[in-house]
């Protein structure tokens, strides 16, 4: 499915049919371009302004790169967030965030997605590959490339092919010989996820620093009080994330880019339809039923409402609710 393509009445039909289960199920009504939401105290990271606001201050930006990949790493470059293309029929590639290393020269690319789109695998294959092939010139003697690590923080489920651990949040994908598991000399490409929904705890069992990043990106913008469990390396991303720091233009930025816009409504509604496609379409649009309460559950949250009234909105008990967003 996709927009403006050639089944769009067909894709359009199924969107109205989704629109009205959700409006229906959560008893209220999406405005015609968007569902506007209120400022909160703190910045809600994983919008796009936000993301982008918090992670062009290098410390924050040093920290993650640190506690996610373990690599120790004092300097950063920031470079452009969109790479020349060799021809106007080339796929351009914009990035969140694209940085470097500046001794070793390694690349990092760092990506927030909220929603699961079907392509997200192959963008990330090409974002590598790009990245990759921008760093040898025409006329080099030799081939000599930088290790590009691309970081994406995922608010959806990830399609895993083997069961995962407990409490296993952070997957770090490379190129390895199928039989010893060598990673392929070099070891240039590395593609990670940090899946947030499968972080569960309110920081009352949780000890490493992976799984406090899964609490900073779901609660940084509803928390009522700093959990003492919460490492004190993460207090300066908290100060920066205070919403009264923003100027007047900054604040209009961040709330249009909060705005629950129709065509993200209609990726939510794809994600579903993907997973129903790919897993049976009986138990994928549960699953993409779920993640609309998660993500109405989150817009409810965030709009002040108490998880009282949350779960009174969308028709559940409290328990039931707790079971499907980890925000408590």
């Amino acid at each position: 499915m996709t927009l403006g393509g050639e089944d769009e009445s067909s894709e359009l039909h199924h969107y109205r049919g989704a629109v009205s289960w959700l409006e229906k199920r959560f008893n209220f009504t999406f405005m015609d371009t968007k569902h506007t939401r209120k400022l909160t105290e703190r910045l809600d990271i994983r919008a796009d302004w936000a993301f982008k606001y918090i992670f062009s201050k290098k410390r924050h930006l040093i920290k993650l790169i640190r506690d996610l990949l373990e690599i120790d790493m004092e300097v950063i470059e920031y470079l452009p967030n969109e790479l020349p293309v060799n021809s106007e029929k080339d796929k351009r590639s914009r990035f969140d965030v694209l940085c470097k290393e500046t001794h070793s020269g390694e690349v990092f690319v760092l990506e927030m997605q909220n929603r699961y789109e079907s392509d997200m695998a192959d963008r990330l294959y090409y974002y590598g590959s790009s990245l990759l092939q921008k760093q040898v010139t025409h006329g080099a003697k030799k081939y000599q490339v930088n290790a590009v690590l691309l970081l994406c923080i995922a608010g959806y489920d990830l399609h895993h092919k083997v069961p995962v651990p407990d409490g296993k949040v952070f997957f770090e994908y490379k190129m390895r010989e199928r039989e010893m598991g060598e990673v392929f000399d070099g070891d240039k490409l590395s593609i990670c996820f940090l899946e947030l929904n499968r972080f569960s705890h309110y920081l009352n069992t949780v000890g490493d620093l992976k799984s406090q990043w899964c609490w900073i990106f779901n609660n940084l913008a509803i928390f009522a009080e700093r959990p003492r469990e919460l490492d004190k390396s993460f207090d300066p991303l908290i100060e920066d994330a205070q919403t009264n720091k923003l100027t007047p233009m900054e604040k209009e930025d961040y709330m249009k880019s909060i705005e629950l816009t129709e065509h993200e409504r209609l990726v939510l509604y794809e994600g579903g339809y993907e997973y129903g496609r790919e897993d049976g379409l009986a138990e994928g649009m549960e699953k993409g039923k779920a993640e609309g309460l998660k993500e109405s559950a989150r817009l409810l949250m965030e709009s002040g409402m108490s998880k009282e009234e949350v779960a009174r909105r969308l028709k559940m008990d409290v328990s039931e609710l707790e079971d499907y967003v980890c925000l408590w």
